[in-house]
């Protein structure tokens, strides 16, 4: 309670109180005075009426009454500073999508034991490309070994079409391509589901089936463009030639 508001309330008990300890007063006959002359019997009339019973009933309400006007707008301070401080949710991301069988809730690097949401969806965005790239990455490892562009006839599969030209030339041109499309299109939206940058084959199947799907076949698909690039570094067999046929 404020200064100001405990001084009011101090004001009114005494109001209150003073009804306890005041006798009511008597109105006497005037009496002689001791020079001879008498008292004025209109006043002390006057004074009995006026600190009579009625009146210090008055004064106690109206003490309490500005007591209470005082305190009310300390109160609803107190409740909204209350509600202001209420705690927030505490966020699990082992109950978010993604967290399924046979992997359970992937995360063996612990990048999201702490941050919160937002830290979560920064990760969870960079999974679901790196695992978009790396599904075409392994498919394209494969076809590669059987179709060629005009004008890559001679360049060789696996990983030496990097070194090779105009292979290199292509892998430039894709790179910066990719760049363009991570840094001004594919833009994560905070408004939305990580990872969600529109359907652009209008199926309509964005639903939690769907994503978990997706997430999981991305995490495969990372392990199997990882593991191509390095047996082809090893062997010199491109992805279907370590296939054995």
């Amino acid at each position: 309670m404020s200064q100001h508001g405990a001084t009011m309330a101090f004001a009114a008990c005494k109001l209150t109180a003073a009804p306890l300890f005041i006798a009511h007063t008597k109105v006497l006959a005037p009496a002689a005075a001791l020079d001879g002359v008498p008292r004025n019997a209109g006043f002390s009339a006057g004074v009995s009426a006026i600190c009579g019973p009625e009146m210090m009933a008055a004064a106690s309400l109206g003490g309490m009454a500005i007591a209470v006007a005082g305190m009310k707008p300390k109160r609803r301070g107190m409740k909204t500073l209350v509600h202001a401080a209420a705690p927030e949710a505490e966020f699990y991301p082992a109950k978010e999508i993604g967290a399924m069988a046979p992997l359970g809730f992937f995360d063996p690097a612990g990048f999201t034991k702490s941050g919160g949401k937002e830290k979560f969806n920064k990760y969870r965005a960079a999974e679901i490309k790196h695992g978009r790239v790396a599904m075409m990455a392994a498919l394209g490892a494969v076809v590669q070994h059987f179709v060629k562009f005009p004008g890559f006839e001679k360049v060789p599969a696996g990983c030496s079409a990097v070194l090779t030209a105009p292979g290199s030339y292509g892998f430039i041109a894709l790179f910066v391509v990719a760049g363009g499309l991570e840094l001004a299109i594919w833009v994560q939206d905070p408004g939305k589901e990580p990872g969600d940058f529109g359907n652009p084959a209008g199926l309509g199947s964005y639903d939690d089936d769907m994503r978990n799907k997706e997430i999981n076949n991305g995490r495969f698909a990372m392990f199997a463009a990882l593991g191509i690039i390095v047996a082809d570094l090893l062997t010199g067999k491109d992805a279907f030639q370590q296939f054995g046929v």
